[in-house]
């Protein structure tokens, strides 16, 4: 059955109940438009927290740092007694780019670095294109000395990396006698000391870590602060923007809701960190005591050879550290060089290519000469 609305005399549906249907959507209307700027603004707010809580990338490379240093702090240390025996000296410490060639130079060098440019003329010796006097660029002579001054510097410093591995492989070589002259009178009491000083070592590595954590901890204050400063300046944007809709504004809202979510999280796994790593370094340091009271004569006994292997790890790091630096500075000097040479062969190739320009236009001006007919 189909029922049909009421209807009044002169047959329209009944306008009273019309009316009130009319008044009740026009009230929802107004409501709709006076609460606009809040509920745009809220809808708004629910999608950057939504946005917000499901991502679990970090936004910062910075984060995504902190937090594999914190990792690698939070591992358990590998110090095992084996390793901890063996002198740093022992390993080999010289890598690949330590053997360049037998005389410390590189393939670079090949190419005939080492004799001087003294004249500025060698640039135009093997010139067939030079049909009529000319002046030297100016800017050959700058390049010229740019490039001797680089590749005198250049050997120079592979010269001291070559005496600065000697020293390194001398130095290891004085170490490891001083230590083995020091092992063969106290064998017996290292053997028997080698637990309580393993336990200081590892007490020492624990607390460095710890200090490591504190550091990252502060790393994370900082970024945590700037993420803060910068959600607090787009929050005040998204208020002033009265409700509207901006896709990129919400999306650097949300990315600053993370950012300061994230150093958030950061700032306790540093604070955990340092925790476990003092609280492994107080255990560890009373292990060791405890072990010392038990060996006491043997730990005084030994205690010329822990000297021994400590201070000639301490003399092979410092001549390992002036040979890292002595590379660094060769591959800067080498950078040098190859600018010098590059800004000398584009001279070059300017000075070819303005003469080859002169000459096709003494050509041109030759053939308009030649055209011209005789005048009888």
């Amino acid at each position: 059955r189909v029922v049909t609305p009421a209807r009044g005399v002169d047959g329209t549906t009944d306008g009273r109940a019309r009316a009130r249907t009319r008044g009740r959507t026009r009230g929802r209307d107004d409501d709709d438009d006076d609460d606009a700027t809040t509920t745009a603004t809220a809808a708004t707010r629910d999608a950057i927290e939504r946005e917000t809580t499901a991502s679990t990338t970090p936004v910062t490379p910075e984060t995504r740092l902190l937090g594999e240093r914190l990792d690698a702090l939070d591992e358990e240390a590998e110090l095992t007694v084996e390793s901890f025996l063996r002198a740093k000296f022992d390993a080999a410490t010289t890598t690949t780019t330590d053997f360049e060639s037998a005389s410390g130079r590189s393939e670079s060098d090949a190419g005939g670095r080492g004799e001087r440019v003294d004249d500025a003329e060698t640039l135009y010796a093997r010139d067939t294109d030079l049909e009529e006097a000319e002046e030297v660029d100016p800017r050959v002579g700058d390049a010229l000395d740019e490039l001797n001054d680089s590749m005198t510097e250049c050997n120079g410093l592979e010269n001291a990396l070559q005496e600065a591995r000697k020293a390194r492989s001398r130095t290891q070589t004085v170490a490891r006698k001083r230590l083995d002259s020091v092992a063969a009178r106290l064998s017996s009491s290292v053997m028997t000391a080698v637990p309580v000083f393993h336990k200081r070592a590892l007490a020492q590595l624990y607390q460095v870590r710890s200090i490591e954590a504190l550091r990252a901890y502060e790393s994370a204050h900082d970024a945590h602060e700037r993420a803060k400063k910068r959600n607090d300046e787009l929050e005040r944007e998204l208020v002033a923007s009265s409700g509207k809709v901006d896709i990129e504004l919400m999306e650097a809202c949300a990315e600053a809701m993370r950012e300061v979510s994230e150093t958030t999280a950061v700032k306790l796994r540093a604070t955990e960190v340092h925790e476990r790593n003092t609280r492994r370094a107080v255990e560890a340091t009373a292990e060791a005591a405890g072990l010392e009271r038990e060996r006491t004569s043997a730990v005084k006994k030994a205690l010329p050879w822990f000297n021994a292997k400590a201070l000639g790890e301490a003399e092979c790091a410092q001549a390992d550290e002036r040979v890292s630096e002595l590379k660094l500075a060769v591959r800067q000097a080498k950078a040098r060089y190859e600018a010098a040479l590059r800004a000398l062969n584009e001279i070059s190739e300017e000075v070819h290519a303005r003469r080859e320009a002169r000459k096709l236009a003494r050509e041109a001006s030759a053939l308009d000469i030649s055209a011209v007919p005789e005048i009888e």
